[in-house]
């Protein structure tokens, strides 16, 4: 299948609301962890697990809503790493 290279096409996407901050957290958290941006993507080569699940665990804990309960989640998250 071929993608659509009519000029009307480019004009009428628009990135979702939130994209360039999204992409904007990824790039930070990518020099954080010292690996690339591709590697949170699934259909990266062969991208290592713990980034993967990193991903995964941003993903989610930005989904929470409530600062007591990221709070919670972080102060697990923290505990379960010094065990």
């Amino acid at each position: 299948m071929r993608p659509d290279t009519s000029a009307g096409s480019a004009q009428t996407r628009k990135p979702p609301p939130g994209a360039a901050c999204a992409n904007d957290a990824l790039s930070r958290i990518a020099g954080i962890l010292d690996v690339p941006v591709a590697s949170f993507f699934p259909d990266a080569d062969r991208p290592d697990a713990a980034i993967t699940q990193a991903a995964d665990l941003v993903t989610a804990f930005v989904a929470i809503e409530s600062s007591a309960a990221r709070r919670t989640c972080l102060a697990f998250v923290r505990a379960m790493a010094n065990s």
